[in-house]
């Protein structure tokens, strides 16, 4: 009778670090693709006369929120996990830049949910924040106002707020509209708030960041 074979699993730790290491390569070389994308954009948008640049801008700011993802989750040494409140930071700060508004019209306030999302959720709301971002800052560069983005931690879920300092309604285009519809699907996040004011609001399902070791 044959012996049962026996499972060497002497090396199993440098398998996982391997693979680990892979994954780290990979999401680096995304990271660095995705940033070279938007470098060659920026140029072209350069090459453009003003009244078509707003044609490159929107897929510039689309390509760095994806960008900022694979930044975050290889900064943080996370293989699938990315830290809500960096990605938020980060995005936004790419979406300020493209936008060319000063970094006082932006308020991140009380952004502290201490919360973890998968990269397919961080590519998400990035996306999601690269759709309805844009228009507060360029209204509030208009009429020198600011927008102030929070979020605020729940049971299982993180409320995310974005909010101009005025009072009127800011319409969103149709496309914008569609776009935030099919990223808030997505995310399995749901709308709190109508869209007929200076702000729109999301409850987003989370998971909690693991508390360091003692």
């Amino acid at each position: 009778m044959t012996a049962p074979a026996s499972v060497d699993t002497g090396n199993g730790s440098s398998v996982v670090a391997d693979r680990q290491d892979l994954v780290r390569e990979l999401h680096h070389r995304v990271k660095n693709n995705l940033q070279i994308i938007v470098s060659l954009m920026n140029v072209q948008k350069r090459m453009l006369p003003a009244e078509r640049r707003g044609e490159i801008r929107f897929l510039e700011e689309h390509v760095q929120s994806m960008a900022a993802a694979y930044r975050v989750v290889y900064a943080s040494g996370e293989l699938v996990k990315v830290p809500m409140d960096d990605l938020i930071r980060e995005v936004v700060a790419g979406l300020v830049e493209i936008a060319g508004v000063s970094s006082g019209v932006l308020r991140l306030a009380d952004c502290a949910a201490h919360s973890m999302i998968d990269l397919d959720q961080a590519i998400a709301l990035g996306l999601y924040l690269a759709v309805a971002v844009p228009p507060y800052l360029d209204h509030a560069k208009e009429i020198g106002g600011f927008v102030a983005i929070s979020t605020r931690p729940g049971e299982g879920e993180v409320t995310l707020s974005i909010q101009g300092g005025w009072a009127e309604a800011l319409k969103l285009d149709g496309l914008r509209e569609r776009l935030i519809d099919g990223h808030v699907r997505q995310l399995a996040a749901e709308i709190l708030l109508p869209r007929n004011g200076g702000r729109l609001q999301v409850s987003l399902p989370t998971q909690p960041e693991a508390l360091p070791s003692p």
